[in-house]
């Protein structure tokens, strides 16, 4: 390669780098984003270029580096939206503060969906907008009244059945900013870094005037304490609890909620469960007949089709929301797979299709629900998660008479 023509790349990264920690330290993270994208650019032209294989493997590890970094500032937004927790490779052209670290790891955004964009579940909904929307939306009532908003709340229900949507919805109908996390947003290999995630994870939420921090699958993060294997998972069970009991005391000019989600409540800390922690627990069934078919509608919408949506819910009682839509785009791969392959005419998704997918296909849910009922009935604890158990006893009774089958 020219050495001249090298070098004159190698000062458009320098001078690239520059404008981006510029752009960087004045908070706009699009052109700083754009500057790292350039500097990737010269780093593939110096690949390409050049025959020494060493300084080929540096200059291709520059190009991965600008890349990520590129990617990762794109996703950054001034207006409350950070980026989630990168790799330990990512950007390090400053010195991170605490308040950075935290939303560098933490995804915060205000939900566009709503209530009426989720099939079915209205007793749930209603259940939801006492316990979660109206505090948010009727402050001044709740005060007159002496009813303090905020606190936490336990989601609890079959898998795949929309606890997260409910959730983001929640959180949409009351314009509150929405903290979603996962556990692997959480957890940590170090001792101590989890249980500091935890506390960046509140402070941020302190920040807004209206929060919802959500945890999905509450249950592998706070486990009963006395089953917990180590000293460090213990202590992190202990840091939420420390947490929700200081989130109101904290910010008594705003306001917050904890919402948490799982399938297996029976295994949530039962400390963190009593009054002023997740003191209210919401059950969120699999989908009625009704809501069967509105899922079906949705899944199936934009989609050139011939079915009976009225009939198919019939054939899919029992089955859970997650799985319904999975059915209908199982349904849409086999006309697309005869045009592809055997070069057949067919336009349209038929019954035959849904029918050929559900043949054979049994629901997830029947065998959830035995399990359920038998480890809540283990944990002594049937009286607390009622409607479980009466949920799982209905749901074995109809699906054995209606698929023959002895649960």
């Amino acid at each position: 390669m020219n050495p001249l023509l090298e070098q004159e790349y190698l000062s458009k990264i320098k001078e690239c780098k520059e404008n981006a920690k510029r752009y960087y330290d004045s908070g706009d993270y699009e052109k700083a984003s754009a500057e790292y994208l350039r500097c990737s650019k010269y780093c593939e032209l110096l690949v390409k270029k050049t025959a020494d294989e060493t300084k080929k493997n540096e200059y291709y590890d520059a190009f991965e580096k600008f890349t990520d970094a590129a990617a990762k500032l794109k996703r950054m937004k001034v207006a409350g939206v950070y980026v989630e927790r990168g790799s330990r490779r990512g950007l390090e052209t400053t010195e991170e503060t605490e308040e950075e670290r935290a939303k560098r790891f933490i995804l915060a955004e205000k939900p566009k969906i709503r209530f009426e964009d989720i099939a079915g579940l209205e007793g749930v909904k209603e259940q939801i907008k006492e316990a979660i929307v109206y505090p948010f939306k009727y402050p001044d009532e709740y005060k007159y009244f002496g009813v303090k908003g905020g606190g936490g709340i336990l989601l609890y229900g079959p898998p795949g059945c929309g606890k997260t949507m409910l959730a983001a919805a929640a959180a949409g109908e009351c314009d509150a900013v929405f903290i979603n996390l996962k556990i692997s947003d959480i957890k940590d290999k170090y001792v101590g870094e989890s249980e500091k995630r935890i506390k960046e994870v509140f402070e941020l939420a302190r920040e807004y005037e209206k929060a919802i921090i959500f945890f999905d699958e509450i249950d592998a993060l706070a486990g009963e304490r006395s089953e917990s294997k180590t000293g460090h998972e213990r202590s992190l069970v202990n840091e939420l609890l420390s947490q929700m009991d200081g989130l109101e005391s904290k910010g008594s000019e705003k306001r917050y909620l904890v919402l948490a989600a799982t399938n297996m409540p029976w295994d949530v800390d039962i400390a963190l469960r009593r009054a002023g922690r997740f003191d209210t627990t919401i059950f969120i069934p699999h989908p009625d007949f009704e809501a069967r078919q509105k899922i079906l509608e949705i899944g199936l919408k934009d989609r050139p089709c011939n079915v009976n949506t009225e009939k198919l819910a019939e054939m899919t009682d029992g089955f859970a929301s997650a799985e319904i839509i999975d059915i209908c785009d199982k349904a849409a791969r086999i006309p697309l797979r005869e045009r592809i392959k055997e070069d057949k005419p067919r336009r349209k998704i038929t019954m035959e299709d849904c029918e050929k997918v559900l043949k054979g296909r049994k629901a997830v849910l029947s065998s959830w629900y035995p399990k359920a009922v038998k480890e809540v009935a283990n944990a002594e604890e049937a009286e607390m998660f009622s409607e479980l158990v009466e949920a799982g006893k209905r749901y074995s009774k109809r699906i054995a008479n209606d698929w023959g089958l002895f649960i």
